[in-house]
């Protein structure tokens, strides 16, 4: 247990990014007119680091866990082991992606490996995603690729809200339209894309893929955990990377931060957190950071939130 002084749970500035497949969902209710497809809750990589709005620091949030990696992650726990949260929010389906192994990320994209999970927060009747593919064969797949028939080898899944999805590091994958998603994965802003629909930008251009860099990391074998919504508390994904666990509390919750850091998701209605004797709203869709440093924290009944932990034990 950190014996110094508690640090106060850290509040981060949302990175918003506008894309092709943007739905309204998150801007609006952040009183945003533009329609943001992806909005970065929990960001620590280097490439892309949230600003913190509740301490006094010019760091963004990288360079402010850098300083500190011991007292914020947990004694021994490195940004390998840091977690990235954002929502995804579609109004179109996103680009066929894969995601490298930390191995090839770090040499060719100097970069953590990327594994993720998907929590359904929301979606339309019928919204389907895509994840694994029907076939292994490469050979197939290769020209599938080529005669543009890749698509009736991509594996759907029809997907609810409450819903919860696996992405492994080497798997095809794809959101579709009409989902709202949040996404809690590792440490990694690295996708290659594999294919996107002949698809154009605003500008009338096909948006760049990543076909040599896809082919190398690509695992036609890897197949997605999926796991229907229940409406109870439970244990969604217990893994090396993470942990993820849903909450519906009707008791107050205290979590002692014994080992590592933990970060809290609102998926319910405004709730409170209680921390050091003072009280915190953490609104609807807001994640908060919990350090290892602020020793403990009590979720306030009547919640429903997503705790999101390192899986590994240093």
């Amino acid at each position: 247990m950190y014996n110094g002084e508690p640090k106060r749970p850290i509040f981060l500035e949302s990175i918003k990014v506008d894309t092709i497949w943007g739905n309204g969902n998150i801007s609006k209710s952040r009183g945003y007119d533009k329609n943001y497809g992806t909005w970065w809750e929990i960001s620590a990589n280097k490439k892309s680091a949230n600003t913190i709005k509740n301490y006094d620091t010019d760091k963004n949030f990288y360079e402010f866990i850098k300083e500190d990696e011991n007292s914020i992650l947990g004694e021994g726990y490195t940004l390998h082991e840091m977690l990235r949260l954002g929502y995804l929010d579609t109004i179109d389906s996103l680009s066929i992606q894969v995601h490298p192994e930390d191995e090839y990320a770090m040499k060719n994209s100097d970069d953590f490996g990327k594994k993720e999970s998907w929590y359904i927060i929301d979606s339309k009747p019928g919204a389907e995603l895509v994840a694994g593919n029907t076939t292994d064969d490469v050979k197939i797949i290769k020209e599938a690729f080529e005669n543009g028939t890749l698509e009736k080898y991509l594996k759907k899944w029809e997907v609810s809200k409450g819903d919860f999805i696996t992405i492994p590091a080497g798997m095809i994958h794809a959101l579709g339209r009409d989902i709202l998603a949040l996404e809690i994965g590792t440490n990694s802003d690295t996708t290659y894309r594999f294919y996107d629909y002949n698809r154009t930008d605003k500008n009338g251009k096909k948006r760049e893929l990543h076909v040599k860099e896809s082919f190398d990391v690509v695992d036609f074998s890897k197949q997605p955990e999926f796991i229907k919504c229940e409406e109870k508390s439970r244990r969604l994904i217990d893994s090396e990377e993470y942990v993820i666990d849903e909450l519906y509390l009707e008791e107050n919750k205290e979590i002692i931060l014994d080992k590592h850091f933990c970060v809290v998701s609102n998926i319910g209605e405004d709730c409170i957190i209680e921390w050091c004797g003072e009280k915190i709203v953490l609104p609807k869709y807001d994640s908060v950071f919990v350090p290892y440093a602020s020793k403990k924290i009590c979720i306030e009944k009547g919640a429903h939130v997503l705790i999101s932990q390192p899986g590994k034990e240093i």
